[in-house]
């Protein structure tokens, strides 16, 4: 088995994670496999706020925002998105905390329970059933994959769930929607406001209890269509018994985006920001590199978000996260430049990193790893979970093994 170890050094912690094939247990989806390595969180106790808010999960939501790209969207996989890291993060955390009532087997949208966009921008993933005239809106919601409705368009989600948020983007002279559960338009979703002045920001509404099992909810722009009225519907996240509480790790990622793009939409981050995180994930960088962005460009974007984050409100902790290193390209700069210029920003406050190209495989589309020479395969998947795990476990609920939680396999 794996086994893990924390050590504490000057100013960071080394994890230290043993390879960990587990003899006979090994198939495709990889499941008894681990990450070998040791990998340096710097600034370690810029976590402290994120173990103080899981420690008191059992009453509170505890959650993480992954700002990622297609890494953390999901791309390559097709459906079961419980397979996903950030799915599995979640369950690992939830079965390590052990906070009773905190579902960890697969649910919600196509085994999902973290946010569903209504639109996501990875086309191997289940979107959800769009009819009608839209519009995507590429600069809002979490992860900037929103959808406007114009009058007759809706979008439907089919989700295992006892309640779900809806999340909507308010605008000025935006038109009502309309939120239909089950076929019924309930009281409270007959018509839900969207035009504001002068302040457009993301809003949710709330279903209330539903029960347990399978529910479908409509969002749809009911004015006539001779209107010229549009509203933007951004996600739907579905809930079993844990609003409120239990850890949560809330998918704010969007295939292709990169660090200098977020920069410059601010209504990408505020919105991501609108979901309240506890911890602030950033594992970004691969597409700056792919498009020739310059290290030294791509660090001065981490600034502007560090700082864009910071004015729109958010105080708490931000870890970025050095990915595994992708396949070499011939004139592309090297990935090690990318981690270095995020390592320098942990000279801002409450700025924390961890190198995981030193505990991860090198992107190879020969390995069973990888689908290509960026993007992991399901059995890369548990890789990263147990990878992310270890590291964002509160050092006291430390397991001396590492691997993937049995309920999302």
């Amino acid at each position: 088995m794996a086994r893990a170890t924390r050590r504490a050094g000057a100013g960071l912690v080394a994890l230290t994670l043993g390879l960990g094939l587990l003899a006979g247990c090994s198939d495709d989806s990889g499941e008894g496999e681990s990450a070998t390595g040791v990998a340096a969180v710097e600034s370690p106790t810029v976590l402290d706020p994120w173990f103080d808010a899981v420690r008191r999960d059992d009453r509170d939501a505890a959650r993480i925002v992954v700002l990622g790209d297609s890494v953390s969207e999901g791309y390559g996989l097709g459906d079961h998105l419980e397979r996903r890291w950030l799915d599995r993060l979640q369950a690992a955390l939830r079965t390590r905390l052990g906070t009773p009532a905190c579902p960890t087997t697969a649910g919600g949208w196509h085994g999902t329970t973290s946010l569903v966009p209504a639109d996501y921008r990875a086309p191997t993933l289940p979107d959800p059933l769009v009819t009608g005239p839209t519009v995507l809106a590429p600069t809002l919601g979490p992860g900037g994959r929103g959808l406007t409705l114009k009058p007759g368009g809706a979008v439907t989600w089919t989700v295992t769930a006892d309640s779900v948020d809806v999340g909507y983007r308010t605008r000025f002279a935006g038109g009502p929607l309309q939120i239909e559960v089950d076929g019924v338009v309930p009281a409270h979703g007959r018509a839900v406001p969207t035009d504001t002045d002068p302040r457009a920001e993301r809003a949710v509404w709330s279903s209330g209890d539903l029960g347990p099992g399978q529910h479908t909810v409509t969002v749809r722009n009911a004015l006539p269509t001779t209107s010229s009225t549009a509203a933007t519907v951004t996600d739907l996240t579905p809930f079993r018994g844990d609003r409120d509480r239990c850890v949560h790790v809330l998918d704010a990622s969007r295939s292709g985006v990169s660090v200098q793009t977020i920069a410059q939409t601010p209504t990408y981050l505020k919105d991501s920001l609108s979901l309240d995180p506890d911890l602030l994930l950033v594992p970004l960088g691969f597409n700056d590199q792919r498009a020739d962005v310059p290290a030294a460009q791509f660090g001065r974007s981490l600034d502007s978000l560090v700082q864009q984050a910071r004015g729109m409100g958010y105080e708490g902790p931000i870890l970025l996260v050095g990915w595994f290193t992708p396949q070499t390209e011939p004139g592309r700069p090297a990935w090690s430049a990318y981690l270095q210029q995020m390592r320098a920003r942990t000279a801002h406050e409450r700025v924390s990193f961890v190198d995981l190209s030193a505990v991860l495989p090198r992107a190879d589309p020969r390995s069973r790893y990888f689908i290509d020479g960026l993007h992991p395969s399901a059995a890369g998947q548990p890789l990263i979970a147990a990878s992310l795990t270890e590291i964002l476990a509160p050092p006291g609920e430390l397991s001396s093994t590492v691997g993937s939680s049995p309920d999302a396999s």
